[in-house]
C-alpha cells in the first residue's frame, strides 16, 4: 500500500486536507486507492487489475504479441489514428466495466458508511485510457455510491505536486506522480529518523559489522 500512501501524502494540500479528497493509482499490476478525509489518510484498498490486464486483453483479442499491444493501447489513449480503434475502444471498454466494478468495492469498504470526498484524483499509467476517467464520472457510476454530489475527476500531473520537485524535468505524465510521492516518503522518512538511530548505523559501519 504505499504507492496510494505516497501519493496521497505529496499531493494532501490544505484544501485536500479539509475537504477530503480520493487517490486512485492505476499501476501496471494493481490499482490502488487511498481516501484522505478529516485531515488525515483515513484507508487505503488495492485489488490486482491494472493495466497490464487491459494490455493482455487486447493482445488475446487482436493475437498480437504482447509488446505491440501494449503500442497499441499506449497510441489508443492517446488519441493516435489507429485502424481498428472501434475494435481496440470495444476490448478497453468490457475491460474498464470490470475494473469499474473493483473500484465500487473498494470505495464502499473505504466509505464505512459516511460521504465520501467529491474530489477524485487520478494517476498511474491506466488514467491515460479516456475510459477510465468516463466511468468515474457517469452519473450510473457515482450514484452506486455515498457521494453527496457527481465528484470531480481530475489526472494528476507532475507540475501538481508541492511538496518535491523534479530537478531533471523528466517526470512529465501521470505515470510519474507515484515516484514523485514515493521520492517524498523516502526523504520524509529519512528526515524523521532518530538521530540516536543514524549515530548507531555509522558506528556500526565504521566497525564493519
Amino acid at each position: 500500500m504505499a504507492e496510494p500512501y505516497a501519493v496521497a501524502r505529496v499531493l494532501a494540500s490544505e484544501q485536500v486536507q479539509q475537504s477530503g479528497a480520493l487517490f486512485i493509482d492505476i499501476g501496471g499490476g494493481t490499482t490502488d486507492v487511498a481516501l484522505v478525509r478529516h485531515g488525515g489518510i483515513e484507508g487505503t484498498r488495492m485489488f490486482a487489475l491494472g493495466g497490464r490486464a487491459f494490455t493482455k486483453s487486447i493482445a488475446d483479442h487482436l493475437d498480437l504479441p504482447f509488446p505491440r499491444a501494449e503500442e497499441i493501447k499506449v497510441d489508443y489513449a492517446k488519441g493516435a489514428k489507429l485502424a481498428n480503434r472501434a475494435e481496440v475502444a470495444k476490448i478497453v471498454a468490457d475491460d474498464v466495466a470490470i475494473w469499474s466494478a473493483g473500484v465500487e468495492l473498494v470505495l464502499e469498504e473505504l466509505a464505512e458508511g459516511d460521504l465520501l470526498p467529491s474530489r477524485v484524483f487520478m494517476c498511474g499509467g491506466g488514467s491515460h485510457l479516456p475510459e477510465i476517467g468516463a466511468v468515474l464520472r457517469s452519473e450510473e457510476f457515482w450514484k452506486r455510491l455515498p457521494f453527496s454530489r457527481p465528484p470531480e475527476v481530475m489526472v494528476m500531473s507532475p507540475a501538481q505536486v508541492e511538496r518535491i520537485r523534479d530537478g531533471t524535468h523528466l517526470l512529465v505524465d501521470q505515470q510519474d506522480v507515484t515516484p514523485l510521492g514515493l521520492a517524498y516518503q523516502a526523504i520524509e522518512l529519512q528526515t524523521n529518523e532518530d538521530p540516536l538511530d543514524v549515530a548507531l548505523r555509522r558506528v556500526l559501519r565504521a566497525m564493519k559489522m
